[in-house]
């Protein structure tokens, strides 16, 4: 028997990218229509225990017509949770993706390939313009298998004049604004225009005339979310949020979170990278004074102030320990590594292999994840090869790990990221450590600067995190907690018992908490000019 995957005449420019092969045990749809059902393989769930099995192949200069045997290549298909010889010969569903690669021309010389994001928010299985075949269901192993290219993503709306598709593009509603604006710093590294967008929620009472605080929510693509999923149907804790914030007794201060998709991630980590280019400096110099200018910003350090979960938790923590002078203090939640001593489970510094722990005649593979029982969800190599079977020669992008090295480590000669292990045997680059350490080790960066930031950082730090985090991010913690309060650098630091990956705390609570800070800092500012 044999796979084979055709093109769709219909599409008849040149293609280039990566082939994706899903398989799965057939699913019946339920007979009650309120129940959720997801007929396409692509979208059912990713990486995790439920997630369907992948097998990708990059190809280059393909068009309408073209077919792509998988047999053929078997050599050069990577799968995941097992390899591609081994899909088990039953009744089973498959169905063919195609994620569209664009080629980037940098300043830097280097060309690359990537997926460009289209309002998909860096996810291949949202990004307009990406294909794939319909499901189908086959004895695997019995009969040849053979799907045609021949279904699109469709943008779900038609361009305006003058918008872009990159970033996404929403209607104003209520309290919510959306902005979007070209980079220049961006435009300039990447060789062609990008963007970055922002969800703006204002407050109850807004007055155009006045000028407000701003919290700045950090994390993950949010698409039309507004911050603090204003106006949404939140779990249970959550409850009450949208009518404290209708009310008038939430804070009166301007809520952004942020739109930074791009081809290696569903967020840039909005920091300074060899591979992404400036981020921090578009975020601190474009895009926060553009929206403090149309929305009425305070435009002053007192009035900004970060807030952030996991990745959002490192992006809230790296922007005021990197720009300590632009930020008014910070509040990261159960924060992405802090110390690359405890990057999850792995000592950079110290082990040799990221996917093994190794003691005298004995290994074990490194855990990935666990519940907060302490039960193991997945293994580190496991969640590795996930994203190598959707990315294969860019595994350095498309996926948490990958982004890891596009933020954090030096470009190689080949334009792409330099892996910090090799993502085949997980064995660890100490010249890319080196690197990392150097630049983006939070708690190594606070104790080698300590004399000139612990004073500009004082009282602005407010992590939190559980001791029992589902990604081990507990120990991060505990290590850049033991620096700052090492150097007496006020606020908080604390991790709350048998807590996952979370911060245990609600966002009005949070809020409230926020706004007896800004009383402090912004009375402070007050009473400091008068004395003057």
């Amino acid at each position: 028997m044999s796979v084979t995957i055709k093109v769709s005449p219909k599409f008849k420019e040149e293609l280039n990218g990566r082939i994706l092969f899903f398989v799965d045990h057939p699913k019946k749809a339920p007979e009650d229509p309120e129940e959720p059902f997801e007929p396409d393989l692509y979208k059912r769930g990713g990486f995790g225990m439920s997630g369907c099995p992948v097998f990708g192949l990059t190809v280059y200069g393909i068009t309408g017509g073209d077919e792509i045997c998988l047999d053929e290549n078997a050599e050069s298909i990577f799968g995941s949770p097992f390899p591609f010889a081994d899909i088990p010969h039953e009744k089973l569903e498959v169905q063919a993706f195609f994620i569209r690669y664009h080629k980037f021309k940098r300043k830097d010389g280097h060309e690359i390939w990537g997926m460009q994001d289209y309002g998909g928010g860096g996810h291949y299985a949202r990004n307009p313009f990406n294909l794939y075949s319909k499901v189908k269901k086959v004895n695997y192993g019995k009969s040849d298998v053979k799907l045609i290219l021949d279904q699109m993503i469709e943008p779900e709306y038609e361009l305006k004049e003058g918008e872009v598709y990159q970033q996404g593009n929403y209607e104003d509603h209520g309290l919510v604004r959306y902005f979007k604006m070209k980079s220049e710093l961006l435009s300039d590294f990447w060789g062609e225009d990008i963007y970055l967008g922002a969800n703006i929620l204002l407050p109850a009472n807004y007055d155009p005339k006045k000028k407000y605080p701003m919290i700045l929510c950090q994390g993950h693509f949010p698409g039309a979310t507004a911050p603090f999923r204003y106006d949404v149907e939140l779990r249970e804790r959550e409850q009450g949020l949208t009518e404290y914030w209708n009310s008038g007794k939430a804070p009166e201060v301007i809520c952004v979170n942020f739109r930074h998709a791009n081809m290696f991630y569903d967020d840039s980590y909005m920091v300074n990278s060899a591979n992404l280019g400036p981020y921090g400096d578009a975020f601190v110099t474009e895009l926060v004074p553009a929206i403090e200018a149309k929305y009425g910003g305070l435009g002053k350090p007192e009035g900004r102030i970060l807030v952030g979960g996991s990745t959002g938790g490192w992006i809230s923590a790296a922007l005021q320990l990197f720009y300590p002078d632009f930020f008014g203090g910070t509040w990261p939640g159960f924060a992405d590594s802090l110390s690359f001593h405890t990057h999850q489970l792995i000592d950079l510094y110290e082990d040799e292999n990221a996917y093994e722990i190794k003691k005298e005649w004995r290994s074990i593979p490194r855990p990935g994840a666990r519940d907060i029982r302490g039960n193991i969800m997945w293994t580190y190599k496991e969640e590795n090869y996930y994203e190598l079977a959707i990315g294969g020669d860019l595994a350095r992008g498309m996926g948490q790990f990958g982004i890891y090295n596009a933020v954090f480590s030096p470009c190689g000669e080949d334009g792409l990221p330099l892996e910090v292990y090799n993502t085949l045997t997980g064995e660890i680059n100490k010249d890319v450590v080196q690197y990392w350490s150097e630049h983006y080790d939070l708690t190594e960066y606070i104790e080698r600067n300590h004399e000139w930031l612990i004073p500009k950082i004082r009282g602005k730090f407010h992590l939190r995190g559980g001791d029992m985090d589902n990604f081990y991010l507990n120990l991060g913690h505990y290590a850049i907690g033991e620096v700052l309060e090492k150097y007496e650098a006020g606020g908080y630091a604390v991790t709350f018992p048998r807590v996952g990956h979370d911060g245990n705390i609600t966002i009005i609570d949070m809020l409230e908490e926020m706004r007896e800070y800004l009383k402090t800092t912004t009375k402070k500012k007050r009473t400091a000019k008068k004395a003057k």
